[in-house]
């Protein structure tokens, strides 16, 4: 009897040590790919040299090449660092917030990590944040 018990004990330790690897290996797939998206979008702004329709089509273009989560909450984009959100159009999952300083104007990127898990999932979304480098007034330079 003493074996039976001893077996049984060694094959819950298996399963909860492979439910926390698989827990793991979920996280980071998530946690990457919201990097990957928020460190495009950052590109295409700073390509683009502000949030433009052109800027705003090449990131849904992206996004759908991504695979990223289109259930846009626009309640979701609130205030960040006293700035009010831009308006998104866009149904994807992202804010973007426009700062001015005295050398130009920079963009800070919100996106949101997704866990694909049943049921809990929908509850497990965290926010990415990051910032364009600051795009300089075009006059300024010139004149």
């Amino acid at each position: 009897m003493r074996e039976a018990l001893g077996s049984s004990m060694l094959f819950n330790l298996i399963m909860i040590f492979t439910a926390v690897f698989i827990a793991l290996l979920i996280g980071s797939l998530a946690y990457s790919k919201g990097f990957k998206v928020r460190n495009r979008i950052i590109d295409i702004v700073e390509k683009h040299e502000g949030y433009t329709q052109d800027a705003i089509d090449e990131i849904n273009e992206n996004l759908t090449s991504i695979g990223y989560r289109n259930v846009g909450d626009s309640n979701r984009c609130g205030p960040h660092n006293g700035t009010d959100a831009l308006d998104n159009t866009s149904p994807y999952d992202y804010c973007i917030y426009r700062y001015m300083t005295s050398k130009g104007e920079y963009y800070g990127v919100t996106v949101y990590v997704h866990f694909d898990i049943p049921i809990v999932g929908y509850f497990l979304n965290f926010p990415l944040y990051g910032e364009t480098r600051i795009l300089f007034d075009k006059n300024e330079v010139e004149g």
